[in-house]
């Protein structure tokens, strides 16, 4: 009882602390932080909904979409965070001005 409870909370407090401005510099933050919430409240949700219903395996099906929707969502973040190649661009130069400037 008390491991799922402190599971819970943990998991909780590292989802809130991903959003601290140090964090944010990470690429992939925001779904990192859901899944850590996620994954604490659905920790004490099963806890409190065995208690009740002790052979039902409803939240068990909640776990595995849930988490099949953060996969996606973190692939999809991933994906488009990946850094693309950056394309060089030559400035054209005025020549002319410089060289009539130094005479």
């Amino acid at each position: 009882m008390l491991l799922a409870i402190i599971g819970g909370i943990v998991c909780i407090a590292m989802g809130a602390l991903m959003y601290t401005p140090k964090m944010r510099n990470y690429k992939l933050f925001k779904p990192t932080s859901f899944l850590f919430i996620f994954e604490g409240i659905w920790i004490l949700a099963d806890y409190i909904f065995r208690q009740i219903f002790p052979d039902n395996v409803f939240m068990q099906a909640v776990h595995c979409i849930g988490l099949m929707a953060l996969a996606v969502y973190f692939f999809i973040c991933a994906f488009f965070s990946a850094k693309l190649p950056e394309r060089k661009i030559i400035k054209k130069r005025s020549f002319g001005k410089k060289s009539a400037d130094k005479s």
